[in-house]
């Protein structure tokens, strides 16, 4: 499979779909393939137990939110100040928010 970070603001056409995550942000929409995402768990402040992350191209992003509705997630993205990542799940989508 092609691991390379594909440039857009929509998904390839090149994929399925459920094989892409989306990375955003204030400027950029980006897709990329399962296989550069590692899950682990972080501490975060004020959390009493570890969060569900992900690191992708060296950063880190946290669980934020999980939706089986893509215009709640859509909704949900352009409030965010802050990188994201969507990921597709078995049930809809999950939104991950960067750390560091």
């Amino acid at each position: 499979m092609n691991e390379q970070v594909i440039e857009g603001n929509v998904m390839s056409d090149q994929l399925p779909e459920e094989q892409l995550f989306r990375l955003g942000g204030k400027t950029a929409d980006f897709v990329i393939v399962p296989s550069q995402i590692r899950y682990h768990h972080i501490k975060i402040e004020d959390f009493d137990k570890p969060v569900a992350a992900i690191a992708y191209n060296g950063y880190t992003y946290s669980i934020f939110r999980t939706s089986s509705d893509w215009a709640e997630v859509v909704k949900l993205c352009g409030r965010l100040s802050s990188a994201y990542v969507i990921t597709v799940t078995a049930k809809g989508w999950a939104i991950w928010v960067f750390e560091y």
